[in-house]
């Protein structure tokens, strides 16, 4: 599909995503890729506001209700764009590691969201870039498997349910610098390091 599309069809796995999510009438929620607003509009019974990014253009929510923000464009380059403290998605599969990148730089309260199988299985791979990212800086939790007649259409793997939260200061001095590291990877290499131990040492640039 264009869009890497598979709609949540099972009210099961619905109900699942909306208990672990711990809604709060106080909640803002970002949610990717809404589609067909299954699970947009069983969010909207439960919080404050949901925040609805959407790239398909031919996909349409009727009757939306007042506490809903339908706005069709790109969630990754949105996503620093809007004020939230749960983001609760059936991602499309394709944006799972670069949508898991941008959390790094984002303050929330906890993510639940819907990967591939195959996304998952890099998480535990030690040996993995992403592995080590996601390791400094979320605590990961699976939830649950979702099989993939769960979808409509069905995609090519197993789904997985993971309630992602960023970990707190409590890190040992390396994994600060690491941390430190990647979050300015808009600098150079050596400026990144050496802003790194600046930060995390309290030294001058010059020391």
């Amino acid at each position: 599909m264009k869009f890497d599309q598979h709609f949540l069809i099972n009210e099961e796995v619905l109900k699942k995503v909306l208990k672990v999510a711990g809604l709060k009438k106080s909640d803002t929620i970002f949610e990717i890729g809404p589609g067909k607003g299954v699970l947009t509009l069983e969010l909207a019974k439960y919080v404050k506001k949901v925040i609805a990014i959407e790239i398909d253009t031919s996909q349409k929510i009727e009757n939306l209700p007042k506490n809903v923000e339908f706005i069709y464009g790109n969630a990754l380059n949105k996503l620093s764009h809007y004020k939230f403290n749960k983001i609760i998605s059936n991602i499309p599969y394709s944006i799972s590691e670069p949508l898991l990148k941008k959390l790094t730089k984002l303050d929330f309260d906890q993510a639940v969201l819907m990967v591939g199988e195959t996304f998952y299985k890099i998480l535990l791979d030690e040996k993995t870039k992403l592995s080590q990212i996601a390791e400094i800086f979320f605590k990961i939790e699976k939830i649950a498997e979702v099989s993939k007649d769960s979808f409509n259409p069905p995609p090519k793997t197993k789904s997985v349910i993971l309630r992602i939260k960023k970990r707190g200061s409590n890190l040992n001095k390396k994994d600060k610098i690491i941390k430190e590291f990647i979050l300015q990877d808009d600098k150079k290499v050596k400026n990144a390091l050496i802003y790194s131990f600046i930060r995390v040492n309290g030294l001058t640039k010059k020391q």
